[in-house]
C-alpha cells in the first residue's frame, strides 16, 4: 500500500442513503492519535478465501488494523506464494463500501434507496416473511442460492435450505463448475473416492512434491497459473523446473500461460471437447497404447453387457450359478461365459473386444462397446471437427502415451460450461482408465488419506420429505444434481417468471453478484419482479442489491472469519484477525435465521437443533459450536490450532498412500478394489445409467433411503458420445464467430472488480481476436467493440493476437461497480459482462441440466457507445474505492461458549 496513501472519509451517511460508489462516512472513525502511540505489531497464521485455493497467509495486525499480508512458507501447497487477489485482502476488508449494516429498501426496487436496521429487526423480518410464505404458499416456494467468491463454507446454505425445508437450493457453479467432473468420477472411479481430474480445485495431490514420477501432463480446459497461482500453477512450474522437467500438452482455444510453457499447443474449437476425446480413444486403442493387463483386471471391459438392459450381464441372466450380483465374462479357452471370481478368475484371460452369445442374446464386452463408440474418430475426423493439425494431435498422443514416462490428465471448467460436460468429463476418465493411470506415483487419481478434520459440514440430512424433495426443479430429469442437492436453476427461473409447476415467492441470495455469473443473466430483470421478497447477503454492494434486493445482509471478509482447510498432510487455519461493523460469518446468520424461525412457530426449523431428529450433526448455534464440529476428529482446541496455524497431521510418507485399491479388505482378505458396485473401474459407466433410472446412489430424503426414483424421459449414456453444440459456425453465418471465457489471475468469479490496485492492473476486460478476424470485421487492437449473441450486446477492448484459434474470440466475464450510482444502475452488470450473451435454455447435459457458457456463436462491431466513457480506465479513478482507515469494531453477536 506504498503508492497512493489511504483516502480519508469524506461524506456522511444519512438515514436513507443510496449504496454508492463512496460511502466512506459511515466508516468507524479513527483515532488520530494512532500513527503516534501505534501499539506492538501481531502476526497471526490464517488462510486467504479470495479464491477456493486457501493459500496460508500471514496476516500482520497493529491496533486492531490488518496493515500487511503475505505468504506463510509453511503451507505445502503455496509454500509462500500469494497472488494479486489474496494480497488486496486489505482493500477488500476496508473497502469504503463494504456492507456495514443491515439494510432495508425505501421505495421501488431498483431505486437504490436504503434505511439502516438492526440485526434483530433484519433477522426478525427474514424470518417472519419464511413462515409466511410457507404457510400461505409451501415452503418450497423459497429459493435460496449461494455461489463462488468469498463463501468461506459451502454446505452452510444447503443446511439452511433444508432447516427453513425448501429443496430449491442451487448455485451458479454446481452443473457449470465442477460437480460434472466430480459426479462422474463418484460414478465410474468410485463412490466415496474424492478425487477427480480437476487440478485447480486442489486435486492432484501428488505433483505438489517435486520427486513426483510425473513425467507429461495434458492441460484440458484448465490454466493452473491463472486459475490457482500460487498452488497449481507453482506446482507445475517447479516440476517443469527440475532437472527432468516436465512435458505438457495444453488444449485450449487461448495461447494461456501454460500454453506458452507447453510442448504441444492444441487451440481446440470451444464446445468440441468430446470429439477430441474419442479421437484420442480411438488411437489408443488402434495402436494398442492401453494397458491390457490393468483394463482386464481392474476395469470392466471384459465384462459382458445385456444388450436388452444395457447393464452388465449378470448370472442369472446368462443361465449360471450364481445371483443376480455376480458379473460375466467370457471364457476364450472354454469357449463359454462363466461367473467373474472377484477380483478376476485365475487364468482366464478374459477378452476386452468381442460379442459372444449367451442364453441366446448377442453380448458384447464392455470394451467393445467402447471400441464402437469411437470407430469413425480418426485423426483426420477429430481434426476437421475441433478446427486442429492432424499431426499435432498425434504428436500430444504421442506425449500422453510414452511408455518411458508417467503421464496424467487434468481437466478445468472449460469442459463443465456447455451441454455435453458430464460426456467431456467421462471421455478423460476413459482415458486414464485406459492408460492405468490410477493410484501410481506420478497420477492425478490417488486416494490419500482424508485429514482429520472438516471444512465442509454434512448436511442436516435428510429433514426434506419425500413430498418436498420430488418439488425440487428438475428432481428427476436431471439426477446428477442430487450429488450436490441442488435445484436445476432454468427450473428455478421458470417458477419465478411463469409460476410452472409453482410459483417462487422468496429468494435468499448469498454471494456476488448473480447478474455476472448466471446464464443470460439478463433474464434477472424479468423475472425478478415476480419474487416477493428477496434478500442478498455479501461483502459489498452489486448489481444484484441495487437491482434485486429488498433486505442486505451484510457478511464478513475471510479476514474476519474461522475456518479449517485441509491441505495435502496438513491442515491450515484461518482465523478472524479483525472485525468491523455490524458483519457477521454468514453460518452464523442462517443459524440465526433457523432459530428466529423456530421461535416463532416453525416446528421444521426446530428439528434443525436436534440431534436425533437429524440423525447427524445438528445445526451450531455460535461460533464455538461451529468450531467443535470442524475440529471433531483434532486433538487440540480452536486456539491451539490457530496459534500452531499450519498443523502436521500426518508425515509425508503416512499421506501419500498408493495402490490403495490393491490393499486388503479386512473383511474378505481380497483386494479393497474401488468404490464402484463391481470394484472395478467403470470404462462402461452403466453407474450413469442407473442414475438416470433410478437416483442411486444419491438420492434419499427423510423416510427414504435410499429413495427410488422414476426414470429420467431418455437414458443417461454409460459412454461419451458427440453432438455439434446448438449454435454451431458450421451452420450459422449471421453470428460467425465462436465465444470462449477464461480466468484470470487477478479475479475471481464476479468478484474483485472494485478493488482499486486490481482495476488497475486489469480495468476492463479484453476480447481477444486473431488478426485475420479483426482484419475481416474491421476492429483494432485497443478499441472497444461490441459483441451480440442472440439474446444480448456488451463490449470488450479489443486485443488482436495470434494467441487465440481463428474463428473465436475470448473475453471474461466482467462488471463496473462504478456504474451503480448511474441513472441505469443495470448498466453496472451489462456493460461488460459476456454472461449477457451466454445461454441457459436447451439443450442442457442431461444428468446435470448444464447450460451453454462456451461456445455459442456471436458478431462483433467496432463501438462508440455512450455508456463506455462512463467506465474507469485512469488509475486515479478508483481513487475513490481506496482503503479509508477503521478501527475494529465489536462483533454483534456472543461468539463465544
Amino acid at each position: 500500500m506504498t503508492r497512493r496513501g489511504f483516502l480519508k472519509s469524506t461524506a456522511a451517511m444519512g438515514a436513507v442513503a443510496a449504496l454508492g460508489i463512496s460511502a466512506a462516512g459511515s466508516l468507524v472513525e479513527a483515532d488520530p492519535a494512532h500513527a503516534a502511540t501505534a501499539g506492538e505489531e501481531k502476526v497471526y497464521k490464517t488462510s486467504c478465501r479470495a479464491c477456493i485455493a486457501n493459500c496460508a497467509v500471514l496476516a500482520h495486525v497493529r491496533d486492531g488494523r490488518v496493515i500487511k499480508i503475505e505468504g506463510n512458507p509453511e503451507s505445502p501447497m503455496s509454500q509462500g506464494g500469494v497472488c494479486a487477489k489474496g494480497l488486496a485482502g486489505i482493500q477488500a476488508l476496508y473497502h469504503p463500501n463494504r456492507n456495514k449494516y443491515p439494510m432495508r429498501r425505501v421505495g421501488e426496487r431498483g431505486g437504490n434507496q436504503w434505511e439502516r436496521i438492526s440485526w434483530e429487526d433484519a433477522i426478525t423480518e427474514v424470518a417472519t416473511k419464511i413462515n409466511e410464505m410457507s404457510d400461505k404458499y409451501g415452503s418450497e416456494s423459497i429459493s435460496v442460492s449461494t455461489g463462488g467468491g468469498g463463501n468461506p463454507h459451502f454446505s452452510n446454505i444447503k443446511r439452511f435450505g433444508e432447516a427453513i425445508n425448501t429443496p430449491n437450493v442451487w448455485e451458479p457453479g454446481c452443473a457449470q463448475c465442477y460437480l460434472p467432473r466430480m459426479g462422474a468420477a463418484l460414478l465410474a472411479y468410485g463412490r466415496g473416492k474424492p478425487n477427480n481430474l480437476s487440478f485447480s480445485d486442489s486435486n492432484g495431490w501428488d505433483y505438489y512434491y517435486t520427486d513426483s514420477p510425473v513425467t507429461s501432463l495434458v492441460l484440458w480446459g484448465t490454466d493452473p497459473s491463472n486459475s490457482s497461482v500460487a498452488t497449481g500453477g507453482r506446482a507445475l512450474a517447479e516440476l517443469r523446473a527440475r532437472p527432468q522437467g516436465l512435458k505438457t500438452v495444453v488444449i485450449d482455444p487461448r495461447y494461456t500461460l501454460d500454453a506458452a510453457k507447453a510442448d504441444v499447443w492444441l487451440p481446440i474449437r470451444p464446445g468440441t471437447d468430446v470429439a477430441l476425446l474419442l479421437t484420442w480413444t480411438k488411437w489408443i486403442l488402434d495402436n494398442e497404447k492401453y494397458d491390457e493387463e490393468f483394463c482386464r483386471s481392474w476395469t470392466n471391459m471384459p465384462y459382458l453387457i445385456n444388450p436388452e438392459t444395457r447393464l452388465t450381464l449378470k448370472a442369472t441372466e446368462a443361465g449360471l450359478e450364481g445371483t443376480d450380483a455376480d458379473y460375466v465374462i467370457w471364457d476364450p479357452a472354454a469357449n463359454a461365459p462363466v461367473v467373474v471370481q472377484y477380483p478376476m478368475n485365475e487364468g482366464v484371460a478374459a477378452p476386452l473386444f468381442g460379442t459372444y452369445e449367451v442364453n441366446g442374446m448377442q453380448c458384447p464386452t464392455g470394451g467393445e462397446l467402447l471400441k464402437q463408440s469411437v470407430e469413425e474418430w480418426t485423426l483426420e475426423k477429430g481434426a476437421e471437427v475441433c478446427w486442429l493439425d492432424a499431426d499435432q494431435i498425434e504428436r500430444a498422443l504421442e506425449i500422453y502415451t510414452d511408455p518411458e514416462g508417467q503421464s496424467g490428465i487434468m481437466q478445468g471448467v472449460a469442459i463443465d460450461q456447455y451441454a455435453q460436460s458430464q460426456q467431456s468429463a467421462l471421455g478423460a476418465l476413459n482415458l486414464e482408465f485406459l492408460m492405468g493411470n490410477v493410484e501410481k506415483p506420478g497420477t492425478m487419481l490417488q486416494s490419500f488419506a482424508p485429514a482429520p478434520c472438516k471444512d465442509q459440514l454434512g448436511n442436516t440430512p435428510r429433514l426434506l420429505s419425500k413430498d418436498k424433495v420430488m418439488k425440487r426443479a428438475g428432481y428427476l430429469e436431471h439426477k446428477g444434481l442430487i450429488c450436490w442437492d441442488m435445484a436445476f436453476i432454468p427450473g428455478i427461473f421458470d417458477m419465478m417468471r411463469d409460476g410452472d409447476p409453482y410459483q417462487i415467492h422468496m429468494w435468499i441470495e448469498r454471494s456476488g453478484n448473480k447478474h455476472v455469473v448466471l446464464g443470460n443473466s439478463s433474464c434477472l430483470d424479468e423475472i425478478t419482479p415476480n419474487v416477493d421478497y428477496i434478500v442478498h447477503a455479501f461483502m459489498y454492494p452489486t448489481a444484484f442489491s441495487v437491482l434485486c434486493a429488498d433486505l442486505i445482509l451484510p457478511t464478513t471478509e475471510w479476514l474476519e472469519t474461522n475456518l479449517p482447510i485441509p491441505q495435502l498432510n496438513t491442515i491450515v487455519m484461518r482465523q478472524a484477525v479483525t472485525h468491523l461493523f455490524e458483519t457477521v460469518e454468514e453460518g452464523i446468520i442462517w443459524t440465526n435465521i433457523v432459530q428466529k424461525c423456530a421461535e416463532l412457530g416453525n416446528e421444521h426449523a426446530a428439528k434443525a437443533f436436534d440431534a436425533d431428529a437429524c440423525m447427524t450433526t445438528p445445526f451450531y448455534k455460535n461460533e464455538y459450536e461451529k468450531q467443535l464440529q470442524h475440529l471433531n476428529k483434532l486433538d487440540m482446541t480452536w486456539e491451539e490450532a490457530c496459534e500452531q496455524g499450519v498443523i502436521k497431521w500426518a508425515e509425508e510418507d503416512e499421506y501419500r498412500t498408493y495402490g490403495v485399491y490393491l490393499k486388503p479388505d479386512p473383511a474378505t482378505g481380497l483386494p479393497k478394489g474401488f468404490g464402484t458396485p463391481s470394484k472395478k473401474l467403470e470404462v462402461y459407466c452403466e453407474s450413469n445409467i442407473i442414475l438416470g433410472r433410478t437416483g442411486a446412489p444419491w438420492a434419499q430424503c427423510a423416510e427414504e433411503k435410499p429413495l427410488v426414483l422414476p426414470p429420467a424421459s431418455e437414458d443417461y449414456e454409460p459412454l461419451a458420445y458427440y453432438m455439434e453444440p446448438a449454435e454451431s459456425p458450421l451452420t450459422d453465418t449471421e453470428y460467425p464467430l465462436v465465444l470462449t471465457e477464461g480466468r484470470l489471475p487477478m479475479y475471481h468469479h464476479g468478484t474483485l472488480r472494485n478493488i482499486p490496485y486490481l482495476r488497475e492492473i486489469y480495468p476492463v476486460p479484453e476480447m481477444w481476436i486473431h488478426p485475420e478476424d479483426a482484419e475481416k470485421y474491421g476492429i483494432t487492437d485497443g478499441e472497444w467493440v461490441n459483441i451480440e449473441s442472440r439474446r444480448g450486446k456488451t463490449h470488450g477492448k479489443a486485443r488482436v493476437t495470434t494467441g487465440i484459434a481463428k474463428g473465436v474470440v475470448y473475453q471474461e466475464r466482467f462488471w463496473a461497480p462504478e456504474l451503480l450510482d448511474s441513472d441505469d444502475p443495470a448498466q453496472a452488470y451489462k456493460v461488460m459482462n459476456v454472461n449477457v450473451l451466454t445461454k441457459n435454455d436447451a439443450p442442457y447435459n442431461p444428468e446435470y441440466g448444464t447450460y451453454t457458457l462456451r461456445g455459442f456463436q456471436v458478431k462483433v462491431s467496432p463501438s462508440d457507445d455512450e455508456i463506455l466513457k462512463s467506465v474507469w480506465i485512469e488509475p486515479e479513478q478508483f481513487n475513490a474505492w481506496m482503503p479509508a482507515p477503521s478501527d475494529p469494531t465489536e462483533d454483534v453477536y456472543d461468539y463465544g461458549a
